[in-house]
């Protein structure tokens, strides 16, 4: 938006007005006098006008490792989220880049810059999440074929992206999928009678979830660009 637009409204002032305030040089962005009111802006960045803070939101990235039990949401009337698992005041303005079902452990994004989680989340940048994954019987080479080829749901009526697979054993493996349909990967397995009985995500793209990080914890980062 453009600076004159934020200042304007925050002052309750029509456009004259709000020229007069940037002519008086009364409007300060990101710790610089600022004249020109058709400078465009973002969230970010920070704007004060006669030393009154106007505009101050600070960008948050923080990478939790979410227990198995809580809720991916902002807020649930019953149970615990991850949100309440952070704390701080600032939390509730922070949003999910992807989400975890209840019953799956691992790997979450939080933060409350939404270009940075469309990057991860947007299907066509293709993010990659790796899944370590056990499941109720054998995973045999059909099953493996079938997940590097790519899979029909015929509930979305399309053909998955080919997933990456390592297997650890006859019944665990490390799975990786980029896209995030509803219950893709137990729907995955389900398409072979295979139940799975543990599910954790150990990164997002470049991001590894990190050994330290024990169940319930959070740290903020900076991330690449």
């Amino acid at each position: 938006m453009r600076l004159e637009r934020l200042v304007g409204k925050w002052a309750g002032a029509g456009k004259r007005r709000t020229r007069e305030i940037f002519e008086s040089r009364k409007v300060v962005l990101n710790a610089r006098i600022c004249e020109d009111g058709k400078t465009l802006i973002g969230r970010f960045d920070q704007v004060e006008v006669d030393g009154a803070v106007v505009q101050n939101e600070v960008p948050r990235y923080v990478m939790l490792h979410k227990p198995q039990g809580i809720v991916s949401a902002t807020s649930d009337p019953e149970h615990q989220t991850v949100i309440d698992l952070i704390g701080e005041e600032w939390a509730g303005r922070l949003h999910l880049a992807g989400r975890l079902d209840r019953f799956t452990s691992g790997l979450m994004i939080l933060t409350n810059d939404s270009c940075y989680s469309e990057s991860l989340t947007d299907p066509s940048k293709k993010v990659g999440k790796r899944y370590l994954v056990e499941v109720d019987g054998e995973i045999g080479s059909e099953v493996v074929s079938t997940f590097e080829a790519g899979m029909w749901f015929a509930k979305e009526k399309v053909i998955t992206a080919p997933a990456v697979v390592h297997l650890l054993s006859p019944s665990k493996c490390r799975l990786t999928i980029f896209e995030g349909k509803h219950h893709q990967i137990k729907r995955m397995f389900a398409s072979f009678s295979l139940k799975v009985i543990s599910l954790h995500r150990e990164a997002v793209g470049d991001l590894e979830l990190l050994d330290e990080l024990e169940e319930g914890q959070w740290m903020e980062f900076s991330p690449s660009r």
